[in-house]
């Protein structure tokens, strides 16, 4: 696995179980920034799979 970023612009990239007509502007936010959005992220060398680790919402 390589470590990267994953970047885009706002509104941020998002997570959604499927496309709806509100795009982007729904979702679980996966990234954060105010005008360029980013989250670090792994790449497999071998398959090209993009994983980006969650965030706990626990507090620990």
């Amino acid at each position: 696995m390589s470590a990267g970023v994953v970047v885009g612009r706002s509104p941020g990239v998002k997570f959604k179980r499927a496309r709806g007509l509100a795009g982007d502007l729904t979702g679980i936010a996966l990234t954060r920034g105010f005008f360029n959005h980013s989250v670090e992220a792994l790449r497999c060398d071998s398959c090209g799979t993009v994983v980006i680790p969650g965030r706990s919402t626990s507090g620990l």
